[in-house]
């Protein structure tokens, strides 16, 4: 899990290909705020361009699987790969349910699980089936780079590197709450630096303020995902809730629990792909954002 791991994924990295945004049609609503002293991000489909449109909405196909493991070493055994393929994506499948439903009956509303946890299971259960020649007991963290990376490829959203240093260059704190995996950090640290780098802290983001759903085992729109971040702000730097600007592309997920905690909010409508509004759901009926934005460019318009 040392050079050879991080070379991998800085070619995983390499090979992506530039993804832009579908901009929607929408009312765009912003001004100055002098009272912004903190910005917390989402980042699938805010800070991040994702294929999918977020990352709890990926498509699972085995031939991502295969190449994954073909790209890990890890060769599977059977005269039907493409079928061997298949049940390890309803395995995977499976476990998530089964792991989430255990979560539920013990009353976690919007349970979140580590994919490592997940890959490690199958190539475990994989190898007692004889399906691969190793048990590959280290590998679950690069195959879930590779296979996750590959089924849900991303890039950075216009203007995020410019945003997240014209913030940080004027001392502003910047956060995070996302639904998110272990691979996300080294995702944007790519992106913002052109480095791979194994590591959970965000260059620029301060690492208090920085809440990632697998870490805590929870999902958003919970709460507590976002109490806790309101916390570590007040507790390092004295801010006011109101004070705290949360940008996000779903209503439901980013908007509703940010705004529930007095929360500023930026509703990011810059690619149809992500936007959320989320019409149908009546607790957000009489929910707005504070503003609202096609461009990451527009949040130097906003904080001043």
């Amino acid at each position: 899990m040392g050079k050879n791991y991080l070379k991998s994924i800085k070619y995983l990295f390499d090979s992506q290909r530039e993804l832009l945004p579908i901009p929607p049609r929408k009312t765009l609503n912003f001004a100055k705020n002098d009272n912004i002293k903190c910005v917390v991000f989402d980042i699938y489909g805010t800070l991040l361009v994702s294929s999918s449109g977020d990352i709890d909405k990926l498509e699972l196909a085995p031939a991502c699987v295969l190449e994954a493991f073909s790209r890990c070493g890890i060769k599977i055994i059977s005269p039907e790969p493409d079928e061997v393929a298949r049940d390890i994506i309803n395995s995977y499948k499976q476990n998530i349910k089964t792991f989430c439903e255990y979560a539920k009956k013990n009353n976690i509303e919007n349970p979140e699980i580590d994919v490592r946890q997940v890959w490690e299971m199958l190539l475990q259960k994989l190898y007692h089936e004889k399906l691969i020649d190793k048990p590959w007991k280290n590998e679950g963290k690069t195959l879930a780079v590779h296979f996750e990376t590959m089924s849900n490829p991303v890039y950075p959203m216009p203007f995020m590197k410019e945003i997240i240093l014209y913030l940080s260059e004027r001392a502003i704190p910047l956060g995070i709450v996302s639904n998110a995996q272990f691979y996300t950090p080294i995702i944007m640290n790519y992106f913002i630096r052109g480095k791979v780098r194994d590591t959970e802290k965000i260059e620029h983001f301060d690492n208090d303020l920085s809440i990632f759903s697998y870490k805590e085992k929870l999902g958003k729109p919970d709460i507590r995902l976002f109490e806790k971040v309101l916390s570590a702000c007040g507790n390092k730097y004295g801010f006011a809730n109101n004070e705290i600007l949360f940008v996000g592309n779903d209503m439901l997920k980013d908007i509703y629990p940010a705004r529930k905690l007095g929360m500023r909010t930026a509703l990011f409508a810059g690619d149809s792909r992500s936007l959320r509004l989320r019409h149908e759901i009546p607790e957000l009926q009489h929910t707005e954002p504070d503003y609202t934005i096609d461009s990451l460019k527009q949040i130097t318009e906003i904080v001043s």
